[in-house]
């Protein structure tokens, strides 16, 4: 803080209460300064206490981000409302567009330039919204109305001042992890995108410290008898030493005040390359004015509120000053813009002599001299622009006042301004849908926490509750009939549940995409669909119809676990085989549009066990977490469990899609032909008389082209989830068939991929002309049965004889 004040004292480890007056006794600015020092830090202690490090009060909240598309793009706002972080409380008066924040000038980015970041960033980036806010002074070049026209316009007091800003900043994907939704931790309840801006960067590294002392004798003046050695001035002084240029001891720079920078005054005219400024004063007399020689520092509110806040102006040396004009001729033109609209000032420093430079004096390990026998040395280590100490120098003592605050250790850290942080809002992009066209959307996260009034509150004792430990199906994944049928569907609780069960508290419902009763047949649709280009299959298409579906065998209970369909033992059971017909029917299994959805809901108020004070109820509130799925490798929901939010009774909710059972809607047998797949119904195949194979030929005869890579294909109804085994089997009609050609046992549907193929070789062994019919079954396995599918090759064999042998 920059003010006219004779020292800076207040130690948080003293746990002074009060600063208290005496009769009699002088009033001292310092003493003010104090009292003012331990209430804000009393009320920002309470504040945390109470609050936490963040929070809004319900009734108030305030900065909320809204988004509002336009033709333009979006506009962000900012709600009015409140706000406190760390104890600071934080106050936007009405509502704000986001690229018109008084204390955010010219920022890294506006709200049309981060969405169009974010659409260029790689998948699963974000925008995060941070709430920046921190204590700065304000005085009547600031405010007008602190100058007292009862004094002649004197400034007597200055201000206090909270200012803030909203920042958005893209981000790349963050590592998510699974969280529990622990009671006392709010953060874990949030979107995964949130938690992630709870995680501050690393904080800047300050470890330089500064050692004041007094040279041992020498004076800077020699007009007045001075002692041999200590202070050396004729005044009261509080020296300010400021890092300007961060960094270490190599690098690192500094300027220095004898009146803690308050020397200052408005700039009313200057022009970027013109060494001439215009002020509205040259200060109230030579001690607290500006004259040749001195160093100043030229800034405006661009160097207070840009992107990087509170950044160091420019230093300038004065060449000359005319008090009639009220100007101020530099050594050298302005390098940068300065805009007096936006209360540009110049601020007096006082280091002089060759080390002073545009870019302040180097730090050094070696004791350097400020003025009057003052010392300064700095320590190895790392400095940021605007750190700063203050140094009381006294004339009655000839000494410092160093170390402060009643410390021991002559080498001390900076002070600084702590900007605090507090994440608000995030936007992520919705992930793509195969099903559909157009650019995805984005989807607006509320991070902040929440608190109400201390009289809305009541003590919180978590009521005993019935909870859910496992489930299972994997929430937001897809499974197939099969799996469904071969796993069951069952939930495990955390005691043995009391009620009785049925589809009314064990709720399953089916939304099959797209079924005939929706718009003519199946078929029709499906073939509507590919007319538009909408063939792939996904977890999410237009339209759905809605099916209850009825526990198929009632609800069984084993202990701590409800089984609404249990796993299939007998696959020629009445049961399993209907199920799996009705399943597969109402999922268009031929050719599949896409999976369906099934909802499970337990109804909490119904579902309970019996406890020692009566029945103990579901709490299955459960908070769902980023993941990934097994089947497409695609973002999905999951839900950790146990569920359970501190509730007395609630849902449990979750969901998985279903793909029918996996088809083969094609088998054939081909080859390459010229170069080219083809498929065949008839070869020829070409041997000597020991039957070995000399050509094969497409055809009944010899005279056909000739054929190589002779395969089985086969064709999905739908790009499998899993690596699944393909059963193989090859025969013939004719005796001998079976020994002419042969194929592997199975092969395998490899996931996602919509065919397969398996080698069919030919041995040749028969030595007689003659003609084989070859049947190539191929089949998958379900729960209930194998689906196969057959393809016929006609094979010829034409013996040739070899040509005589010349003798």
């Amino acid at each position: 803080m920059y003010g006219d004040w004779s020292r800076i004292r207040f130690d948080p480890a003293s746990h002074y209460l009060a600063v208290v007056k005496q009769q009699g006794r002088v009033d001292l600015d310092s003493d003010d300064l104090e009292q003012h020092a331990i209430d804000l830090a009393l009320r920002r202690t309470i504040n945390t206490d109470v609050i936490g490090l963040y929070g809004a009060p319900e009734g108030d909240a305030g900065f909320a981000i809204a988004l509002t598309a336009g033709g333009s793009g979006f506009t962000i706002t900012i709600g009015k409302g409140r706000y406190y972080l760390n104890g600071l409380l934080v106050d936007n008066p009405s509502d704000l567009d986001y690229d018109q924040q008084p204390y955010l000038i010219d920022p890294a980015d506006n709200a049309a330039a981060l969405f169009a970041q974010l659409a260029r960033a790689a998948a699963g980036a974000t925008i995060g919204f941070v709430l920046q806010a921190w204590v700065r002074t304000a005085t009547a070049l600031d405010d007008p109305n602190l100058l007292e026209p009862a004094l002649g316009g004197a400034d007597t007091t200055v201000r206090l001042q909270t200012v803030w800003r909203v920042i958005g900043t893209v981000i790349p994907a963050p590592t998510q992890t699974s969280t529990s939704g622990a009671q006392n931790d709010p953060v874990s309840l949030l979107a995964p995108s949130c938690q992630a801006l709870y995680n501050p960067p690393a904080a800047v590294s300050r470890t330089g410290l500064l050692t004041a002392s007094l040279a041992q004798s020498g004076s800077d003046c020699g007009c007045q008898p001075i002692a041999a050695a200590g202070y050396q001035g004729l005044e009261n002084q509080l020296y300010r030493v400021e890092i300007h240029q961060g960094g270490d001891l190599t690098s690192a720079t500094f300027k220095w005040s004898r009146e803690n920078g308050s020397v200052v005054t408005a700039i009313t005219s200057a022009s970027k390359g013109s060494a001439i400024l215009t002020v509205t004063s040259l200060g109230k007399d030579a001690n607290l004015g500006f004259a040749a020689g001195q160093w100043v520092e030229i800034s405006d509110d661009t160097f207070l509120y840009g992107p990087t806040p509170n950044k160091p102006g420019v230093l300038c040396q004065i060449q000359g000053v005319n008090p009639a004009t009220l100007q101020v001729t530099l050594s050298a033109p302005l390098p940068v813009n300065i805009d007096p609209n936006l209360n540009a000032r110049m601020r007096r420093w006082d280091q002089s002599g060759a080390a002073a430079s545009a870019s302040g004096a180097p730090v050094s390990s070696n004791p350097t001299p400020l003025e009057n026998g003052v010392l300064v040395a700095f320590s190895a280590g790392s400095y940021s622009a605007g750190d700063y100490w203050t140094i009381p120098a006294r004339t009655a003592s000839g000494g410092l006042l160093w170390p402060p605050n009643g410390s021991t250790e002559q080498a001390q850290p900076a002070s600084f301004t702590r900007i605090f942080s507090a994440p608000i809002a995030s936007v992520t992009v919705l992930p793509g849908d195969p099903n559909r066209r157009g650019s995805p959307g984005y989807h607006l996260n509320d991070c902040r926490l929440l608190f109400p009034p201390l009289n809305a509150l009541a003590p919180f004792v978590t009521p005993p509750a019935l909870h859910v430990s496992a489930i299972s199906w994997v929430n937001d994944d897809v499974m197939t009939v099969d799996s469904l049928l071969q796993h069951g569907l069952s939930v495990t609780f955390d005691a043995a549940p009391a009620n009785a069960w049925g589809g009314g508290n064990f709720e399953v419902t089916l939304e099959p995409p797209l079924l005939s009763d929706v718009s003519g047949s199946y078929e029709t649709i499906v073939t509507a669909f590919s007319a538009i280009g909408e063939t792939n299959l996904g977890t999410d298409v237009f339209l759905r119809t809605v099916f209850d579906l009825d526990p198929p065998q009632g609800v069984t209970v084993s202990s701590d676990q409800a089984v609404w369909l249990s796993p299939v033992t007998d696959a020629n059971s009445r049961t399993a085989t209907t199920l799996w017909l009705v399943l597969n029917t109402a999922l268009g299994w031929q050719n599949p549009l896409g999976f369906a959805r099934v909802r499970v809901r337990l109804d909490g108020g119904a579902v309970f066990a019996t406890g020692a004070a009566g029945n103990l109820y579901l709490d299955g509130q459960t908070f769902g977490v980023g993941a990934t799925r097994a089947s497409d490798g695609g973002p999905r929901v999951d839900l950790p469990l146990p569920s359970g939010h501190g509730a007395k009774v609630s849902d449990f909710e979750s969901w998985f899609y279903l793909a029918p059972s996996l088809r083969i809607n094609s088998l054939v047998i081909s080859g390459t032909v010229q170069g080219a797949p083809q498929q065949l119904t008839a070869i020829t195949l070409q041997i000597n008389p020991q039957g070995v194979v000399q050509h094969i030929y497409v055809g009944a005869t010899a005279q056909g082209s000739t054929v190589t890579n002779i395969q089985a294909v086969m064709t999905f109804s739908y790009p499998p989830l899993a690596d699944t085994p393909v059963s193989l089997s090859l025969s013939g009609t004719a005796q001998g068939a079976s020994t002419i050609a042969s194929i592997a046992k199975s092969t395998t549907a490899k996931k996602a991929a919509t065919t397969a193929t398996a080698p069919i070789s030919f041995q040749g062994n028969p030595t007689t002309a003659t003609t084989y019919q070859l049947a190539l079954e191929a089949s998958v396995a379900t729960a209930v049965s194998s689906l196969a599918l057959s393809a016929s090759l006609a094979v010829t064999v034409v013996v040739v004889t070899p040509p005589p042998v010349l003798q």
